[in-house]
């Protein structure tokens, strides 16, 4: 569970008047604290912000954010005193009902504003001494490191929090500072809009809706985390698939093989086949080629023989070799034809390519502009076809063909679903392409080993005859040199399976994972929360009396989850004390739908001036009520007399604190 309460503040100035101080004790439920105008409410309750390293929300960073009363001089029964020093120091407590007091200085000749001291105790209700330890804020690190402040702060709440998209791509962590607008609304920006964002949106996509999510603890949240780290495996794992892909075909390349049954793209039944050229230039297993060439080399007679011994044998397989060779350079040819023919269709289709997309984005231009209703000297206002000029009545066709013509979406859609098809045209022309030059570099293997042969053949037979045949060893070692070039590729090949297994492992992990992931955008939970936040949202309307709309057409938006009538911003139809009564209406049923369903709200609301745009008292009233009611601590800082909200809490359980009408910074002795 998460809660941040607070429970004591002190603003602590030494002058070279002496030292001035105020300090207030708050309780669990509403607490009221009131003063008057410009006597330093507003600075009083902001520095709970500056405690908190969360000061982004008045608009900068560090001690300039805080008045000058705080960082220069003030101004006492008409003396103006010099401020030395300065620093505010915070109460709170946790869930585990732990309790520590946060230090930290506005101004200070020894302590840097960064620095954030933690004493874990009740230092400013228990006059004891407690341990101590600094923290940084605002400095690298501050959110995720041990000596990070706010790393320190968002486990003592409870929050754990999300890693969310950013607008580079990447994962950012939900800072602190993102969720306080939600809750603490400041008098300067506060009540502007729904969520008055920090300085800087922390290069996180969509701030406002990440921080609401969490806040309401929205499933989707952390279903859109595990769609982006799926989006990030997927490719990770596809990038492996086709670099191991490239690496098997690579290896393919290097034996003359052609690989069967390998998807460019991860598929758990995907098996590949290793094929090479067999003498016959036919295509035979990888496996099953090796055995082929073992048995060649040991049906080899290991007999040195003469020349003359194998005279009448090289005649005949000189024979055999030049058909082999004449068959070969006609097969070579043939192919080479095929690939001419395939890269002038090639052409063909790329042209037609070229022309179609240029049509279709002359038919969407005369599509768009005639549903604009142009009217200028345009060629397709005077319906003429973009394409071919000719004349058109709303068809691309002449009006005197019987049969109906196509309509300008219907023909955009025939050009579409044209383009799809050369695409895929093309695709596999490639294909068809890439198989016939390996099958030609095959056969210009064969044809060049087969002149060899019929050199070596020739020029043996001119040797003197008793000389030895080299012919027969010289093969020999050729076919051994050639099996096991064969067998380190198998070897490898295995490998790569292995590897690739191994991928369909993980895409397998990958697919299962995303079966998990709920088809619907909103859980179950979620949609009961966001029609528990509308029903909440229109009952606090209706109860702080808003009229500007009427309340069944106020809803909350599903995609930025801020309240909408009839699909527009509710800003617009609201007058301005209105938005003032939408504004605590929003805050409020956050509140409720968190605590009530399971959420991250901390149970702890803070307004400065609720009473904005001269607020009905009557409506302030119905406010302070309903934060009564709930089981949360709300610190409301008004400048209403004492009378008035003595008038419109007398039913409820309160704490009123009253400042005074003078400046709430008083000497230390007063």
């Amino acid at each position: 569970m998460v809660k941040l309460k607070i429970e004591a503040l002190k603003l602590n100035v030494v002058t070279d008047h002496g030292q001035f101080e105020t300090f207030t004790a708050f309780s669990d439920g509403l607490n009221i604290v009131r003063a008057k105008n410009s006597t330093g409410k507003s600075s009083y309750v902001n520095s709970i912000l500056y405690a908190l390293g969360v000061e982004e929300l008045l608009g900068g960073t560090n001690g300039k954010t805080m008045k000058p009363v705080l960082r220069e001089e003030l101004t006492y029964q008409g003396n103006i005193c010099k401020v030395l020093e300065s620093n505010v120091e915070l109460q709170i407590s946790n869930m585990h009902k732990k309790r520590i007091t946060i230090r930290r200085w506005i101004t200070s000749t020894s302590r840097d504003e960064r620095l954030v001291e933690v004493e874990f105790g009740p230092f400013l209700t228990e006059i004891k001494k407690f341990e101590k330890q600094d923290f940084y804020v605002h400095l690298p690190g501050s959110a995720q490191n041990d000596a990070g402040f706010h790393s320190f702060l968002a486990d003592f709440v409870g929050w754990e929090l999300p890693l969310v998209p950013s607008f580079e791509g990447k994962e950012r962590l939900l800072y602190i500072q993102t969720l306080f607008p939600l809750f603490f609304i400041e008098q300067i920006k506060g009540w502007s809009s729904f969520y008055a964002q920090p300085t800087t949106n922390y290069g996180i996509r969509e701030l406002s809706i990440r921080a609401i999510e969490f806040i309401l603890g929205l499933d989707v949240l952390n279903n859109s985390k595990q769609k982006e780290e799926l989006r990030i495996e997927r490719a990770l794992i596809s990038q492996e698939w086709i670099n191991l892909v490239n690496t098997i075909r690579d290896k393919a390349y290097t034996i003359g093989a052609t690989v069967e049954g390998l998807s460019e793209k991860p598929e758990l039944l995907s098996n590949f086949e290793i094929f090479v050229y067999d003498d016959t230039q036919k295509l035979v297993r990888l496996t099953e080629s090796i055995s082929e060439k073992i048995y060649e080399l040991n049906e080899k007679s290991t007999l040195v023989r003469s020349i003359k011994d194998v005279e009448k044998e090289h005649e005949a397989r000189i024979n055999n070799t030049e058909d082999r060779v004449l068959a070969f350079q006609n097969e070579a040819n043939s192919v080479r034809q095929d690939i001419n023919s395939d890269v002038i269709t090639r052409k063909t289709l790329e042209e037609n390519l070229t022309q179609l997309q240029q049509d279709l984005k002359s038919n969407q231009d005369a599509k768009r502009l005639l549903d604009l209703g142009s009217n200028k000297d345009l060629y397709v206002a005077q319906g003429i076809c973009p394409t071919c000029n000719q004349k058109i009545h709303e068809t691309l066709l002449p009006q005197d063909i019987e049969f109906q013509p196509m309509t300008l979406d219907e023909n955009i859609k025939y050009i579409k679903d044209q383009l799809a098809t050369l695409k895929f045209a093309l695709n596999q022309s490639d294909n068809f392409v890439n198989d016939k030059n390996k099958r030609l570099k095959a056969i210009t293997e064969a044809l060049e080993e087969e002149r060899r042969r019929l050199r070596s053949l020739k020029l043996e037979l001119r040797e003197d005859p008793r000389m030895l045949s080299n012919l027969d060893i010289e093969e020999t070692l050729n076919l051994k040199w050639k099996i096991k070039e064969l067998q380190e590729a198998d070897s490898s090949f295995e490998k790569y399976e292995l590897l690739l297994n191994s991928l369909k492992k993980q895409w397998e992990e990958y697919l299962k994972k995303v079966k998990k992931i709920p088809e619907e955008f909103f859980s179950k939970l979620d949609k009961k929360k966001l029609e528990s936040f509308e029903k909440k949202f229109r009952q606090y309307l209706d109860q702080f009396g808003y009229s500007s709309t009427p309340l069944n057409e106020i809803s909350i938006s599903l995609d930025k989850y801020t309240p909408m009538v009839r699909g527009f911003d509710i800003k617009f139809d609201s007058s301005a004390s209105d938005f003032i009564r939408l504004r605590w209406a929003f805050t409020l049923a956050l509140n409720y739908v968190s605590n009530h369903h399971g959420g991250n709200h901390p149970y702890i609301i803070i307004m400065d001036e609720p009473g904005q745009q001269q607020m009905n008292i009557n409506s302030t009233g119905k406010l302070f009520n309903s934060l009564s009611e709930l089981s949360t601590q709300s610190i409301i800082a008004s400048s209403l007399t004492l009378a008035e909200i003595n008038s419109i809490t007398q039913e409820m359980k309160v704490n009123i604190v009253d400042l005074g009408d003078e400046y709430i910074i008083k000497p230390q002795s007063i």
